[in-house]
């Protein structure tokens, strides 16, 4: 099969090589896709704005005022890149045709510029995408994708993940590729085994379940032992509670422990969010958040305050967001707390 890609996108061609330099460079490894959270989805008001929009390829539109025919085709190249990706990863496993159930959702590339006080400019670039192979059967899926290593392997939340990016300066050397494929044992259990920067191995074993308490209520538990070559063995656990006081105004309080070989004790995240929903993809957030670890000098490394807006920027599968905080942090007992000022601005293209 023969794929062109146009030149008119340097994002798509960037994104293409990257993905077939990473499928082609080494072995196929196993890795875990994001838990779907079909339960949170009916809960209209518990829900964050959708990172999956656009999973589908979007049909063939008419020219009209306000399109941008740049982005489109770049947002059709990418997905193109990737299927031809995913179709050559499904003939290692058999003869059964991809067009028999094989399907890229769940792709996302992800791009944010923070800010924050005292400190430099801070830019990432982040993709992950899922696919479904006909020869993996329905329990498979493959998953392919760049985050920061320990969050991945932890099994942290993408709101985890991106407060904290937010907070702290990022890391050159914290950004992993990482490939491969994961399980579904039971509804409620997946498994996986992966590579990290393609020569570091991690193993993750994930438990979630639901429970509605009345029509307004959701309690969500989820836990996931891992194993990750310099990180050892350790487990995360995660409890959400989400109260819908209308149709577009609900509260979210989310809690999250990491105990690891390598942690001096439990590395804990905490925040409580008031969420209004503005139309089907426009959220304004406001949330009060704390984080740090027990076996450190200061248990409660940082606390603040974050105020967020995210909307469509363009259709529905380019997404941005603005981003405002203000944190007080303490690394040590000689150390006074230090207020800091931080702004994030980012863009998401979902295919």
């Amino acid at each position: 099969m023969e794929t062109v890609f146009r030149t008119k996108s340097g994002l798509a061609i960037t994104t293409a090589v990257a993905i077939s330099a990473l499928c082609c460079a080494a072995p196929l490894s196993l890795a875990e896709e994001n838990a779907d959270n079909k339960a949170a989805k009916a809960m209209a008001t518990g829900r964050e704005l959708s990172d999956e929009a656009g999973d589908e390829p979007a049909a063939p539109e008419e020219d009209e005022e306000g399109e941008v025919p740049a982005l489109d085709s770049s947002r059709e190249d990418v997905r193109e890149a990737t299927e031809w990706v995913a179709r050559g990863i499904d003939r290692w496993f058999g003869d059964k045709p991809f067009e028999e159930g094989g399907k890229v959702t769940k792709g996302r590339i992800r791009t944010r510029v923070v800010w924050r006080e005292h400190d430099e400019v801070d830019f990432n670039l982040r993709f992950r995408v899922s696919m479904r192979l006909p020869n993996l059967q329905d329990k498979a899926y493959v998953l392919i994708g760049s985050e920061n290593e320990k969050d991945m392997v932890r099994d942290r939340s993408d709101t985890v993940m991106d407060q904290q990016r937010l907070l702290r300066e990022s890391k050159r050397d914290d950004e992993t590729f990482f490939t491969g494929i994961g399980l579904r044992l039971l509804d409620n259990v997946s498994a996986s085994i992966g590579l990290r920067d393609l020569h570091k191995p991690y193993l993750k074993l994930r438990y979630r379940h639901e429970w509605y308490l009345g029509e307004s209520n959701r309690i969500s538990f989820q836990e996931t032992g891992f194993w990750a070559l310099n990180d050892g063995f350790g487990a995360t656990t995660t409890v959400d509670f989400e109260h819908a006081f209308s149709p577009v105004l609900n509260v979210r309080w989310h809690n999250s422990g990491t105990v690891s070989e390598e942690d001096d004790g439990l590395d804990w995240y905490t925040s409580v969010g008031l969420h209004r929903m503005f139309g089907e993809q426009r959220q304004l957030s406001g949330e009060v958040l704390a984080d740090g670890e027990t076996g450190d000098e200061v248990d409660v490394e940082e606390y603040g305050v974050l105020l967020k807006w995210r909307q469509p920027v363009y259709k529905d599968w380019l997404l941005g967001e603005l981003s405002a905080g203000h944190y007080w942090v303490r690394e040590s007992l000689a150390a006074d707390r230090e207020g800091k000022w931080a702004l994030g601005v980012g863009l998401q293209m979902n295919f």
